[in-house]
């Protein structure tokens, strides 16, 4: 399954939209969290900060490490776009990410929060500009395990290095980003919300929950992969949506011929890719007998998701609830 994540990465970076970012992984099992040690303090909550949430603390991240944080960090860069998407559903936007002008314009997840807040672009995944990271001045800097080794001793001496284990759940990491600025009770909030959203979204899916989807991205040939059962939130039936896979659907990702997507024959193909790149496959795929023979094909039942639900987040997974709740012709579920 790491493997799949990181060519999930690959495709990404490939097409410029994310710094090293694809399909999260919301299902898989979840890592070591980051846990946080509070000392015994008074200290006057802000609005979802947690009324326990003392300063310092000490916070163990995804790699071992014990970053001591002396105060609330009111200064945070991401170096990874994904986790802008964890701080705005916290109310507290990070003040730098990597590639943030790409994706502040282009995500789906980030449009409600367009223009209300200023966030200095620190370049791409594979090639982050140095000083721009300083001049920003953070108190904290968050990323995911593996993304800055090479550069991590010079990363750690411009602000304290929170990483995350990329692998792991929405929650965990929803919870993690919490504790970096002591708004755990927050956390816990948005937390059940987006699980409320998503046993009200299986409720009212009524025939849809009959039917076969296929979630699909296009790698750089465009090609169709599929993205797995073990790799998206949407298959799961306990803590996800449910919904049906069709017969042979893999359960990690793996590269589909179109042969191979005939035998599945889905009633849905959901196409969660760049929406250029994504109906630019599909208009190649067009002319061909073997495509239009499809059930998806014929019925009109491909769908275009944004990129940006494959980071997995919160925001990603309450995006794709209320997409599910348009697809079922229903209210939206919150």
């Amino acid at each position: 399954m790491k493997r799949w994540i990181c060519l999930i990465v690959a495709l990404i970076i490939s097409i410029g939209v994310l710094a090293g970012c694809s399909g999260a992984p919301a299902e898989n099992t979840p890592s070591t969290s980051a846990k946080s040690e509070q000392p015994k303090g008074a200290s006057t909550p802000e609005a979802g900060e947690s009324k326990k949430g003392a300063w310092p603390r000490t916070i163990t991240d995804s790699t071992g490490n014990k970053v001591v944080l002396k105060e609330r960090p009111g200064r945070i860069a991401v170096l990874h776009p994904l986790y802008l998407d964890y701080f705005f559903a916290l109310d507290t936007p990070p003040i730098a990410s990597g590639n943030a002008a790409n994706v502040m314009k282009e995500f789906a997840t980030l449009q409600p929060y367009k223009g209300k807040a200023e966030i200095a672009d620190l370049g791409n995944g594979r090639e982050l500009n140095l000083e721009a990271i300083i001049a920003s001045k953070p108190d904290v800097i968050v990323t995911f395990k593996g993304h800055i080794d090479s550069k991590y001793e010079e990363l750690s001496k411009i602000a304290p290095i929170i990483q995350i284990d990329y692998s792991d759940k929405w929650e965990n990491a929803t919870m993690i980003c919490a504790q970096i600025i002591g708004k755990e009770e927050l956390a816990e909030r948005l937390i059940q919300e987006t699980k409320d959203m998503i046993e009200k979204t299986k409720a009212q899916m009524g025939d849809l929950k009959k039917k076969s989807f296929a979630l699909l991205r296009v790698d750089g040939k465009s090609n169709f992969t599929a993205q797995g059962t073990a790799n998206t939130t949407y298959y799961n039936e306990t803590t996800g949506f449910g919904l049906a896979k069709p017969n042979g659907y893999p359960k990690d990702g793996a590269v589909l011929s179109l042969e191979a997507l005939v035998e599945m024959n889905p009633d849905y193909i959901i196409i969660q890719h760049d929406l250029t790149v994504a109906k630019a496959a599909f208009q190649e795929k067009e002319a061909l007998a073997v495509w239009q023979s499809l059930n998806a094909v014929k019925n009109k039942h491909v769908l275009f998701f944004d990129n940006s639900l494959n980071t997995g987040s919160v925001l990603a997974i309450r995006l794709a609830a209320e997409n599910f709740m348009k697809l079922a012709g229903t209210k939206d579920p919150g």
